[in-house]
């Protein structure tokens, strides 16, 4: 559920950056804000930029070094903080293991989506992916799902 919410603001700030890093003004992004837009950068590579190949070996290195963060850091959220704080005895078998594989199907999704989408975007979803992270963290820690893996490792700490 919480991924159909996001998904129509991910979409229109995706359209929002494609329209933008085309050099077109949209809504209230007058053509001073789209011409700034496109001379923004991130360690040389500008935030317009799309894909993996662009101008040399840093915008490679920059693309994917973000790409690899924001999977690594959605792997591990999900992994090790969400997962254990989902309770999967009731469930059926095929669903529990796609309870298990989806951790791994996102972190390769960031990474294929990381070579269609403008950098801006590759960052904000780094940002997403660390207070997501920063979040699961306190609500697995303090406010766990009855019943979870998380819950009985709670009630074992002091």
């Amino acid at each position: 559920m919480p991924l159909l919410l996001q998904l129509p603001i991910w979409l229109a700030l995706y359209r929002l950056l494609a329209d933008t890093a085309a050099g077109a003004p949209v809504g209230a992004m007058s053509t001073e804000l789209v011409a700034s837009l496109g001379a923004a950068t991130l360690l040389g590579v500008p935030l317009a930029a799309r894909g993996y190949v662009g101008a040399g070996w840093t915008h490679l290195a920059v693309v994917a070094g973000i790409a690899c963060v924001t999977a690594a850091v959605t792997y591990f959220t999900q992994k090790h903080l969400v997962t254990p704080n989902l309770v999967t005895a009731d469930l059926p078998e095929m669903v529990a293991r796609t309870q298990q594989l989806m951790p791994l199907l996102s972190a390769l999704g960031l990474v294929v989506a990381g070579g269609v989408v403008p950098l801006a975007m590759l960052v904000y979803w780094t940002c997403n992916a660390l207070w997501t992270c920063g979040q699961s963290a306190v609500i697995c820690r303090w406010f766990p799902t009855p019943g979870s893996p998380a819950a009985k490792s709670a009630t074992m700490r002091p």
